[in-house]
């Protein structure tokens, strides 16, 4: 009988040896340069409807005021989110997954506030984007977005853990700041430009922002996009109604004029470029993700503005820093096998949530 004993020790040794194995099934998948091409392709066609909805909300705001016509597409993005939603499966669960990061406190409260830096950036796209042009409101927004997207994606804001700021990811920054730098300080207008880039400097920086703790709240949600897509437009709609509300009791509201349809549809283009950003940071990174709509954001304008009749100066160095743009990107693309997430309340949680709490 004591001869029996090892052999049955040996037994369940060997069944407990087992369960790392599908343990490390998921890792492959996060995987490798390859598995990060098409996210990175839907990263530059979000960047392309990004072009696409500056220019709209532009043009909505000459005729109707920037505050109004920023309230007006993140209204019509929400509703637009909140109907499709209806039909969308496994949304309440994820809502409970939501509601337990929360409690567990792996997930706080200020994750959910991306809409408000959304809602900025429609904001800048009223004020800014017509006066400024395509060209040079992507180089303000390129150069904040990337500045603070290799400091987001370094502290580990997104989701994903955290990733270096190596060499390779900082020469792809810097590569993109100067592709979009030179063909806009080559315009005529450099110098109003460069007076007007603020404001799409900070969104771009906030836009970097809004990509990571979205993202950290589709991580919470199991992967489900749209809790974050609802919570980023409902934050963003409550503060651009707040602001108009400022607006009509300090200055009252601008009476607005009659423009064509297409002016109104930006915020279904906002949909499309907030439920990309959600889908490619969680495979990507913030950095690369925003990279690459960067590029499709600078691509875009260089159909865009022949199209409308308003054609970049410089037109061949524009396409030359689109080009460099796409392989800023492609450098900035993590090589490595991306660190494998964690369940909530687990110990690099832990150490998440210290870095959350220094911000």
């Amino acid at each position: 009988m004591s001869m029996s004993r090892p052999s049955r020790d040996r037994a369940p040794a060997a069944g407990r040896a087992a369960p790392p194995r599908p343990a490390a099934v998921p890792a492959p998948p996060s995987g490798t340069a390859g598995s990060g091409v098409l996210p990175l392709v839907a990263a530059v066609a979000g960047g392309a409807a990004l072009a696409l909805e500056s220019v709209v909300n532009g043009r909505l705001g000459e005729h109707a005021g920037s505050v109004s016509a920023a309230v007006w597409s993140n209204t019509l993005s929400l509703c637009v989110a909140a109907v499709a939603a209806l039909f969308l499966p496994r949304l309440r669960p994820a809502f409970g997954a939501l509601r337990a990061a929360l409690r567990a406190r792996s997930l706080r409260p200020w994750h959910c506030l991306g809409g408000v830096a959304g809602g900025s950036m429609v904001l800048t796209q009223a004020l800014t984007a017509a006066a400024l042009g395509p060209a040079a409101y992507t180089l303000a927004l390129v150069a904040g977005q990337t500045l603070c997207a290799v400091a987001v994606d370094h502290l580990g804001l997104g989701p994903g853990g955290r990733r270096r700021a190596t060499a390779r990811r900082l020469a792809g920054g810097l590569l993109a700041v100067c592709a979009v730098a030179f063909p806009v300080l080559a315009a005529p207008d450099a110098g109003r430009a460069l007076a007007l880039a603020a404001l799409p400097f900070l969104a771009g920086c906030a836009l970097s922002w809004q990509m990571a703790v979205n993202g950290r709240v589709d991580e919470s949600c199991g992967h489900h996009p749209y809790p974050a897509v609802l919570l980023s437009f409902a934050a963003g709609t409550a503060l651009m109604v707040a602001a108009l509300a400022v607006l009509a009791v300090s200055t009252g509201l601008p009476r607005p004029r009659s423009g064509p349809l297409w002016h109104f549809t930006g915020g279904l283009l906002g949909c499309v470029v907030v439920l990309t950003a959600v889908l490619t940071v969680r495979r990507i990174g913030v950095l690369a993700a925003g990279l690459g709509m960067i590029s499709g954001q600078v691509l875009g304008s260089l159909l865009l503005g022949p199209l409308l009749g308003e054609p970049p100066a410089h037109q061949g160095l524009v396409a030359f820093g689109a080009v460099l743009l796409i392989g800023a990107s492609v450098l900035a693309a993590p090589t490595g096998p991306r660190p494998a997430p964690v369940a909530a309340g687990g110990p690099r949680r832990r150490g998440d949530g210290g870095a959350d709490g220094g911000n």
